[in-house]
């Protein structure tokens, strides 16, 4: 896959304002739900997994909402201050990092 691709963001883009008495405020999947993020953010989801996630999970789940702004906005920030491609190892030690810290 073409790194720069993977900075190229068009996402379903789930409620803007979300009702937050009505969404659950824990996810007990958060491993799970990063884990998809990534693959969604990444664009290695498959066009089934995104919809399912961004259109009702995400809809749903506070921390998961959160959570993929997050994402979002930071891709959105690397793209626009970083030129060139990241050292797909720093990349996986990352992504590795972040999935470790969701563990724990």
């Amino acid at each position: 896959m073409n790194t720069q691709n993977k900075w190229v963001i068009k996402l379903y883009e789930p409620m803007s304002n979300p009702d937050q008495s009505r969404m659950k405020q824990d996810c007990e999947n958060q491993r799970d739900c990063m884990q998809m993020l990534q693959l969604i953010v990444d664009g290695e989801a498959s066009p089934e997994q995104k919809e399912h996630f961004l259109k009702h999970h995400l809809e749903e789940c506070m921390p998961c909402y959160k959570n993929y702004h997050l994402e979002v906005a930071i891709r959105q920030l690397l793209k626009t201050k970083c030129s060139g491609q990241a050292p797909q190892e720093l990349v996986d030690s990352i992504k590795s990092k972040v999935i470790q810290n969701l563990a724990h």
